[in-house]
């Protein structure tokens, strides 16, 4: 490292002359470097936003409670018997059972319908 000889190469004739071809191949080089980190930059961002808007829209979609649908008044409503509701219930039963990969999820899904059930009757009363 001998300081002295870096030096005088810096001050020689060699470095006193500037290559232009080469400055401006650094020059350009540098400033599509910069573009494209700006553009990175601001479609990281966009991405971002995106994901962020997503992701709430599905959270309020997926937030709705699948024991909050009162099949009771649709019943009504349709003019189904309490027979045919039974039966549907009791195929539904059947089916979920058998399909389910998690059967307390299922037995939990069959308790809160029945809680569900039982406490809009309470309060028609």
């Amino acid at each position: 490292m001998n300081i002295e000889k870096q030096i005088q190469n810096l001050f020689s004739d060699e470095h006193a002359v500037i290559d232009a071809d080469n400055f401006l191949d650094r020059l350009h080089t540098t400033r599509e470097k910069r573009i494209r980190n700006q553009q990175r930059l601001s479609y990281g961002i966009s991405m971002s936003v995106i994901v962020v808007l997503v992701g709430v829209l599905a959270f309020t979609q997926l937030s709705n409670n699948a024991s909050s649908i009162q099949y009771e008044e649709y019943l009504i409503n349709e003019n189904i018997t309490e027979e045919m509701a039974e039966e549907y219930y009791d195929e539904l039963a059947v089916y979920l059972v058998e399909n389910s990969d998690d059967i307390w999820s299922t037995m939990e899904f069959f308790y809160d319908a029945n809680y569900q059930i039982n406490n809009n009757m309470e309060n028609q009363l």
